[in-house]
């Protein structure tokens, strides 16, 4: 039986007295795989910063549970863009082990054990051999993998990721996507993207976002579908002969 990880009921916010979402509502269980499309301008970043706590409702209610799990963070988060020094002398392991300062406080010392799980994190997107390496000597597909790492290791209940293939090449977008599915089997995952013909093979189901919010519960969708729920985007449709389907006009 799943357990439910987020609760969104009937949800109106925006900033200052702009609404940007309208009558939002969204369930996440445990083990959904859950596709955010929509339009530029649409509220999908609003939505995001909803869950994250940055903005509040002007209506409605968030809700988190954590299941009885008090060890575990509730939500874990990959922005699209991670700005950092890249001539700061950071390492790879302390990025990884910087997810866990929400937990242990900033001036807190780093345990073992916190060292042992972020070299397990590393190894298990196959970035051990550069623990000790400068975050800044990485390409951008090593450096996603680097912050998704930092993003799970307080172990949330939740991961969203906004974008994640935005600076990675094919080989590290397979590999990439090949690590969120094995993850999925551990947190509720929640992906942002323009691409819903990518997405789509990935997600379990998908949620357009274009001022509401609309639930489409299977990782198959037509354009017709998008055009009821009033998400004006293309399909690009990945294959032998990529191809986009369009509205008509």
């Amino acid at each position: 039986m799943s357990n439910k990880v987020l609760d969104i009921n009937n949800v109106t916010t925006g900033y200052e007295n702009k609404v940007i979402l309208e009558n939002v509502n969204l369930t996440v269980s445990d083990n959904d795989y859950i596709g955010i499309i929509g339009p530029n301008g649409g509220g999908k970043t609003t939505l995001l910063k909803l869950i994250l706590g940055i903005i509040k409702p002007f209506s409605g209610s968030v809700n988190l549970f954590n299941n009885g799990d008090h060890k575990r963070s509730l939500v874990g988060y990959l922005p699209q863009e991670n700005k950092f020094d890249k001539q700061f002398p950071i390492s790879v392991r302390d990025v990884v082990l910087s997810g866990l300062m929400s937990d242990i406080g900033i001036f807190s010392r780093y345990k073992k054990t916190d060292k042992n799980k972020a070299d397990a994190l590393l190894q298990r997107v196959g970035m051990e051999g550069f623990a000790k390496s400068s975050i800044g000597e990485l390409s951008g597909g090593q450096q996603q993998k680097v912050f998704l790492c930092r993003a799970i290791i307080s172990q949330p209940h939740l991961l969203i990721l906004d974008e994640p293939n935005t600076y990675v090449d094919n080989k590290f977008e397979g590999e990439l996507y090949d690590i969120i599915k094995e993850l999925n089997k551990e947190m509720a995952i929640l992906l942002v993207s323009h691409d819903v013909g990518t997405i789509s093979k990935h997600v379990k189901s998908i949620a357009c976002v274009n001022r509401k919010l609309h639930y489409h519960p299977s990782n198959h969708i037509t354009e017709k579908q998008l055009a009821e729920y009033q998400c004006p985007l293309q399909i690009i449709t990945h294959g032998d002969i990529p191809h986009t389907v369009l509205k008509h006009h």
